[in-house]
């Protein structure tokens, strides 16, 4: 534990604008977590949100930190890019300490799986920073799956299509995002880590072949070489389809996750809204329900549309569609921070575990073997597969 009694001592590695506007604001907003430890390549910045954040030290060497830092610390946190995730992941858990590595939790399948593996052995826990998980519409989705509202879920559709710029001209502190020798991919791995991952969680089923295309098609490649557009079909090992389509070129931003039972169909959204999307979850499902049996996710949400009591009339209560707008705070960072601390303290498993993590790794290369064999490929993968532009770093 850290040198304060009682509360986890946690430290960063890569203090950039995922850094700055996620992890350490919910660092400090969550109590019963220390800030120890910041580390960056660059020193203004390790100095800076250090400074801010109220950390005890700045370092910009990750291997200093664990070993100065070391009885101080209890967990790392890595949002660094990709291309480093895998030796900081496996030093991190050779020093026996927890992590949350940033998404994606590698670049190729192999990295993943040493991540995974070291902390395995190390016996630490690891997740995954897979935030689209932790926003409440999400959350209350996958509970409604579970309470089998919409019935047998056979199908899936998960989109995210957002210009790189939004992100890159408003909060990016370096390039790294457009290097595909760093990331690997864009649409594919940087958008695509969130909706192949929350689309696999949803259905309840990992994936088990799996046919796509990642490419540029749009974006000049003076700009960046990477893929801006992906498109990808997943077969799930319980039989469920699932569809993920994502792209950096769109100047209007959509995001959404579609899920089709046999009794109803889900709706979600986390990161912007439209004339189309205009709550964060809409539900329908066919189940006939009585008013004090209507799941109470629903029923909070179930405003009258012509006479108040108009669900006590009726027998079942009518079926309609359903707006949910569940509240924005804590945010999906804030509750991923708390849930983290509730797993080292109550030694809980992660919602997003080293494995889920790797999973999502193995679609990604899948897509680009796809892309190599024009057809679909079985995962597990049974070789390491590296993204075209990909320069792998073998530090350790």
């Amino acid at each position: 534990m850290s040198q304060q009694i009682g509360k986890i001592g946690m430290g960063v590695i890569g203090c950039g604008s995922i850094a700055e506007i996620a992890h350490l604001p919910s660092i400090d907003r969550t109590p019963g977590v220390e800030l120890i430890a910041t580390c960056d390549t660059d020193e203004a910045r390790a100095r800076e949100a250090a400074e801010k954040w109220g950390a005890h030290a700045w370092h910009t060497d990750y291997e200093k930190m664990l070993d100065e830092q070391h009885n101080n610390l209890d967990a790392v946190i890595i949002a660094s890019p990709p291309n480093v995730h895998c030796e900081q992941g496996v030093a991190v858990a050779e020093a026996k300490l927890h992590l949350i590595v940033e998404k994606p939790l590698a670049v190729t399948n192999r990295e993943a799986w040493d991540i995974v593996e070291a902390c395995k052995k190390a016996g630490v826990k690891l997740m995954v920073g897979c935030d689209r998980r932790f926003w409440l519409q999400n959350q209350w989705a996958k509970q409604l799956v579970e309470d089998d509202v919409i019935g047998k879920v056979m199908m899936g559709r998960a989109t995210m299509h957002e210009h790189v710029r939004f992100y890159q001209d408003n909060f990016a502190k370096t390039d790294f995002r457009l290097k595909p020798e760093i990331v690997g991919g864009s649409a594919v791995s940087d958008t695509g880590a969130h909706a192949i991952d929350l689309l696999i969680w949803l259905l309840g089923s990992r994936v088990k072949r799996v046919v796509g295309v990642a490419k540029r098609n749009v974006l000049p490649e003076s700009y960046s070489k990477a893929d801006d557009t992906a498109v990808i079909m997943m077969e799930h090992e319980n039989g469920a389809f699932g569809y993920v389509s994502c792209n950096r070129f769109t100047p209007a931003v959509s995001q959404f996750t579609e899920l089709y039972g046999d009794e109803g169909t889900i709706m979600t959204t986390s990161d912007a809204t439209n004339p189309y999307q205009t709550a964060p979850l809409a539900v329908f499902t066919n189940r006939d329900y009585e008013h004090n049996k209507i799941p109470e996710i629903i029923r909070k949400y179930r405003w009258p549309q012509i006479f108040w009591a108009e669900d006590l009339m009726t027998h079942p209560v009518q079926k309609r569609w359903v707006s949910i707008y569940p509240p924005r705070e804590p945010n999906n960072y804030d509750r991923l921070c708390q849930h983290f601390l509730d797993c080292l303290i109550n030694d809980k498993k992660p919602l997003v575990s080293g494995e889920d993590g790797a999973h999502a790794i193995e679609v990604m290369c899948g897509v680009f073997k796809s892309m190599e064999t024009g057809g679909w490929v079985e995962l597990p993968l049974k070789e390491e597969v590296i993204p075209p532009l990909y320069k792998p770093r073998r530090k350790r």
